[in-house]
């Protein structure tokens, strides 16, 4: 009856570790507000400036901003039109290994 304690112990660690997204691959960013299926991850913002970590590929940003892949860059938003304490965010990016070029949007919001 040990043994199959310890299968079960095993099983239900195996199970929990899963659940937990362990075993999941890929290189995704956590992000709020959220660029929507992109190359690039929200990391904070004020008024006017926006920081990003660009990942898992080398990025060229509204084609001012070199971005490695993994590396944050500060964004300049003070052009933005905040309305509501609101203001919606366009990026272009080019891929360094591809050339290909993207677009993302998110709409950042200030605190009070």
């Amino acid at each position: 009856m040990t043994y199959g304690w310890a299968i079960l112990i095993v099983i239900v660690v195996v199970a929990a570790l899963y659940a937990m997204g362990v075993f999941k691959g890929g290189t995704t960013v956590a992000c709020s507000p959220c660029f929507g299926g992109s190359d690039v991850a929200y990391v904070d913002h004020n008024a006017q400036s926006l920081v990003v970590r660009c990942g898992p590929r080398d990025l060229t940003i509204n084609t001012t901003y070199n971005c490695p892949s993994g590396q944050q860059v500060n964004i300049d938003i003070s052009a933005c039109g905040w309305t509501n304490n609101e203001c919606g965010v366009d990026l272009s990016y080019v891929v360094t290994e591809t050339g290909l070029s993207h677009t993302t949007s998110a709409t950042l919001r200030l605190q009070q």
